[in-house]
């Protein structure tokens, strides 16, 4: 069988430069990869909130078309929170930018964190408020989704900020359920999901049992690997996967059972800025050859 292998850069584009990164990725034998719009939307000279921002994208354009390297899937800016008295601010306009610019670059799969509240959320009655907030506000988004054919894809989350305490509910959007809840109630099409491994995995969470759950609605990946959530230190640290504590045999068994057809797109962070040009690509050959290796394991 076939795989096509995507990855992030997210982590290194902002001091390679955007072309170097992109060879980089080439180089390292990858297929696609995935665009951090949320790299170039943030700050003040960022290129997506410029009014030229479309000669940018025909710039990025033109690297694809030069490298042969598509952009598979694309990974919107999180610019917005729920405000502490929960009054509504509808979706920035650069939100329906970057649906627009994920068209244009011929990128299907556009994803999206839930929109947080950066507080303790210390009752189910308060956790419901979050949820209409989200499924309102990525409601506002769907007409745009709808006009440039583009999905936007739902993200797994966990608790990044340390809110919760015990005996709290569960924080938001960390579930399989919490994450087909907000698809089924935004009430579109346009609706998809995304699982971040590393994010289920601080979460505490069964991951292949999410990956079951979500059968027939996962549509992109963010496979990476860590060592759990360990308060006062950045657990989030996004690992190539082998390299931390998740066990993958069971995820990608998981996958070619619900019959996943998307790209397996990993999201390494942790090393990728520390080293120059030619470790990164062997790093990043070396985990495109890990990946396959374990969902080759999973055909004998």
């Amino acid at each position: 069988m076939k795989y096509e292998f995507s990855t992030a850069i997210s982590s290194f584009c902002a001091i390679t430069g955007l072309s170097s990164a992109m060879a980089q990725v080439k180089a390292a034998g990858y297929d696609s990869f995935d665009f951090p719009f949320s790299v170039y939307s943030v700050g003040f000279q960022a290129p997506m909130v410029q009014q030229d921002w479309r000669s940018f994208l025909r710039s990025v354009k033109e690297l694809c078309r030069q490298l042969e390297l598509p952009v598979s899937q694309g990974h919107a800016p999180w610019l917005q929170d729920i405000p502490s008295d929960f009054h509504y601010v509808s979706p920035d306009e650069l939100y329906h930018r970057c649906i627009e610019a994920a068209a244009y670059l011929g990128c299907k799969h556009l994803i999206f964190h839930p929109v947080r509240l950066r507080e303790r959320i210390d009752s189910l009655s308060l956790k419901e408020r979050i949820h209409d907030w989200n499924v309102r506000w990525f409601h506002e988004l769907i007409r745009t989704a709808e006009n440039y054919d583009v999905y936007i894809n739902l993200e797994n989350t966990f608790d990044s900020h340390f809110v919760q305490k015990a005996g709290d509910p569960s924080y938001p959007y960390t579930t399989g359920e919490d994450m087909l809840r907000l698809l089924r109630d935004i009430g579109s099409d346009r609706i998809r999901l995304c699982l971040d491994t590393g994010h289920a995995n601080n979460s505490h969470r069964d991951i292949p049992a999410m990956i079951y759950s979500m059968k027939g609605e996962l549509a992109t990946l963010h496979l990476n690997d860590n060592f759990g959530l360990k308060e006062g230190s950045f657990s989030d640290i996004h690992l190539f996967p082998g390299k931390g504590q998740i066990s993958w045999a069971p995820i990608m068994k998981a996958l070619q059972d619900i019959s996943y057809k998307g790209i397996y797109n990993i999201e390494p962070i942790d090393s990728l800025p520390k080293v120059d040009d030619g470790e990164r690509i062997r790093l990043l050959a070396h985990g495109r050859e890990k990946l396959k290796e374990m969902l080759s394991l999973q055909q004998v």
